[in-house]
């Protein structure tokens, strides 16, 4: 059991977890005991009795989930809308359905097993991937799996609607409609004993701004209704029944951070800049219109990064040439004239919807994805180039290409783009012809030959997470090399540095968009190689500016010299938790 009694000032039970979203939470538990789904696999005589009983709960279900629905669609943001809606797609999507009714029928299984079984086979494959908004898909097909399950077995689901007084909720794990029904003036905190940073109800959870604590192994075992407990979001800690020395403790650390949050939402009218003047431009991350008001909100340069590849998931068909115009052009306007940089189609690898019947590979890591696959199917490229191009008659819209590799491909790219081009003016099409052509450098090779890359582009962004990847021949998702994916390793280092003084020398403008940009151990170090803007998502927008207030940038080029000087990722990270520990501390 992970959990101890701390003796001495913070006396108490301190439970360890994951902290997912920061701030102190102090009140009473309210404990969700939603009955597990215990499903056992049985055989059947009658399959037919089986399959009416599993239309049944599938007529049910999709009442239920059209129900919520329409009840979110009043109160909650468009990206828990559109949740839940993939909820409603799902309950009706004939593969899904097609292989559970499938397995009742070849194996004389009962419903419910049928159920669980075919949707773990779906979770495990999404759970897989290396994309985190695809690895979210896997919450959603629990949710869908437990919601027909609980239907078939006849147990009632949890309601935490009614919640009588403020509390911190408790539970084994939360699934989203559970989370979008909760009263949230009621709910001061939340913790699970199960959950992963990626789940829907977790993303949720840490928009509200609710310290939220996950993965709190066996809290369940020793926490009751009515106890009180404490909830560190910022260090992922859940303290069960403290003393009052511990509570006055927490209680000055819950001002402390109400005032220091207080601080950082000042940071969101003014401009970036280190502590002695030097100017920097932070752009956000983003892929939802949610995205875009929040880079508004923080007050933002641009957007750095636009992923336009979500707009070609949760589908069954290419998405037409107006769908993309309408979701690039809504994003332009919405900016006011700031930059918004497109990332064109960054799909393959493990993002591959199945309408475009993408052969498998042996290591598609290194394979048909990105820019690879745009190039050989040209009609899809062509479709999106052309929504781009007419998106740039409306605001300030860039293009740029993923995962190039050399020269080869940046001209192919290119050229498909010019000759888009001659067919919007044939066609009497406005677009502006002066459009800003970048590319992502996430392949080491990009990195090597970037003074070459820096002549036939506008603008170069940094992709760290690809880059850190292929630089240690390290999936980033296996967790037996975890250990071995970081960014402080001194050949990424290097090569990160590459880029920039090449973009230096040629006069053409760098951008860093991985997690790299918003870590606070590393914006010193960034600032210090002479990095002059950031992208990132956008709740850590006021973070980051906070930290770069605090930096000055000569100073950070010295440290810059000392850190060439070590040879470990190990003693890079000491290093920079030694001198800029004081930063993540802050938080």
């Amino acid at each position: 059991m992970s959990f101890y009694r701390i003796w001495g000032l913070t006396g108490g039970i301190y439970i360890k977890g994951i902290g997912v979203s920061s701030g102190i939470a102090i009140g009473r538990v309210f404990v969700d005991w939603k009955e597990q789904v215990e499903i056992e696999k049985e055989y059947v005589d009658d399959v037919e009795v089986e399959l009416d009983r599993l239309n049944a709960a599938i007529e049910v279900a999709g009442q239920e989930i059209k129900e919520l629905y329409d009840d979110v669609s009043s109160r909650l943001g468009r990206d828990e809308v559109e949740m839940f809606a993939t909820h409603g797609m799902m309950i009706e999507d004939s593969e899904f359905i097609g292989q559970i009714k499938g397995r009742i029928i070849t194996e004389n299984v009962n419903a419910e097993w049928a159920v669980r079984s075919v949707a773990d086979k779906f979770i495990q494959v999404f759970e897989d991937m290396d994309d985190d908004y695809l690895k979210a898909k896997a919450d959603d097909v629990k949710d869908v799996a437990t919601r027909m399950c609980r239907l078939l077995l006849h147990i009632e689901g949890s309601d935490l609607s009614n919640l009588r007084e403020k509390s911190i909720v408790v539970a084994r794990a939360f699934t989203a409609s559970e989370i979008v029904q909760m009263n949230r003036d009621k709910v001061l905190g939340v913790v699970s004993q199960e959950g992963t940073l990626t789940s829907h109800a977790v993303i949720m959870a840490r928009s509200w701004g609710v310290p939220a604590v996950i993965d709190v192994s066996n809290v369940l075992d020793v926490v009751e209704t009515g106890d009180m407990i404490v909830v560190d979001g910022s260090e992922g800690v859940v303290i069960l029944n403290p003393d009052e020395d511990t509570l006055r403790i927490y209680g000055e650390k819950q001002k402390e951070f109400i005032n220091f949050s207080k601080k950082l939402s000042q940071m969101a009218g003014k401009s970036t800049e280190s502590e002695d003047g030097y100017p920097i431009k932070l752009y956000a991350n983003a892929d939802t219109g949610r995205d875009v008001q929040g880079a508004l909100k923080n007050g933002v340069s641009g957007i750095g990064l636009f992923r336009t590849e979500r707009l070609y998931m949760d589908r069954d068909r290419l998405p037409t040439e107006g769908e993309q115009f309408g979701l690039y052009k809504k994003a332009v306007q919405e900016m006011g004239g700031r930059t918004v940089i497109f990332r064109t189609l960054d799909i393959g690898c493990d993002k591959i919807p199945g309408y475009l019947n993408v052969p498998e590979e042996d290591n598609p890591a290194l394979g048909y994805r990105a820019i690879r696959l745009s190039l050989a199917r040209a009609d899809i490229f062509r479709i999106q180039l052309k929504a781009l191009l007419r998106s740039s008659a409306f605001g300030k819209a860039k293009i740029m290409f993923p995962m190039i590799s050399g020269i080869e491909e940046l001209r192919l790219a290119k050229g498909v783009l010019e000759d888009v081009k001659n067919d919007l003016r044939k066609d009497g099409v406005p677009f502006n012809p002066e459009i800003e052509v970048g590319v992502m450098i996430e392949v080491p090779a990009a990195a090597v030959i970037s003074e070459l890359i820096a002549e036939e582009v506008d603008f170069m962004s940094i992709g760290t997470n690809d880059l850190i990847q292929y630089t240690l021949a390290v999936d980033r998702t296996n967790r037996n090399l975890s250990h071995l994916f970081s960014p402080f390793h001194p050949a990424v280092l290097r090569l990160v540095k590459m880029t920039i003084d090449n973009c230096r020398k040629a006069g053409v403008k760098v951008s860093l968009c991985g997690e790299m940009a918003s870590d606070s151990l590393l914006i010193p170090v960034l600032m210090g190689m002479g990095l002059e803007r950031f992208s990132m998502n956008v709740d850590s927008i006021l973070k980051a500016r906070w930290i770069m207030s605090q930096l000055g940038k000569k100073n950070m080029e010295d440290t810059l010299s000392e850190i060439w000087g070590l040879a470990t990722a190990k003693d890079v990270r000491r290093f920079c938790e030694d001198r800029f520990g004081y930063l993540k501390k802050a938080f």
